[in-house]
């Protein structure tokens, strides 16, 4: 069933809509365990709080997507393993060596930048800013995970810049 609009507009029609608006969902609940997971795992104080700002982001996109399906009156379904998968994959990168988890934070965005990007590519314009948000916060986690790695201390500056958005 495709989304319906309270206010009226335009509906996104493409084929893999509705799995694509449901990894929003899934992403955000397995990017909060993971991030938090994370945290509570490093022993690093620095590490600790760079991990508390990306699970910040998460909740804040979560937040944002509870707020667009209510407002579209689209069916919430929960995710279904994402936060035991959070959790085990958090302790992992908590646990390994910075540039080690960096690179695999960085490479893990790829298939939620994919299907972010096909959902804002669709968007309606009355839907854009939501889904602009939803590609820029995976973007900001790539971003944070390529300047940890070269060591620029500015590595969560699209991060916050989105937490203030």
């Amino acid at each position: 069933m495709l989304a319906t609009r309270k206010s009226g507009g335009s509906f996104m029609d493409y084929p893999e809509y509705q799995s694509d608006l449901q990894r929003i969902h899934e992403s955000e609940v397995y990017g909060i365990a993971l991030f938090g997971t994370a945290a509570s795992v490093t022993r690093n104080p620095d590490r600790k709080q760079k991990w508390l700002a990306l699970k910040a982001l998460e909740e804040a996109t979560l937040e944002r997507y509870l707020v667009h399906m209510r407002d579209t009156g689209q069916r919430i379904r929960q995710p279904r393993g994402w936060v035991m998968k959070g959790r085990v994959e958090g302790a992992a990168l908590g646990a390994m060596p910075w540039p080690m988890a960096m690179k695999l934070l960085g490479d893990g965005t790829a298939d939620f930048q994919e299907k972010f990007l096909r959902l804002k590519q669709h968007a309606p314009e009355a839907y854009r800013p939501f889904f602009d948000y939803v590609y820029a916060h995976e973007k900001a986690i790539e971003a944070f995970a390529h300047k940890e790695r070269a060591k620029d201390p500015a590595s969560l500056k699209a991060v916050h810049t989105l937490l203030v958005r």
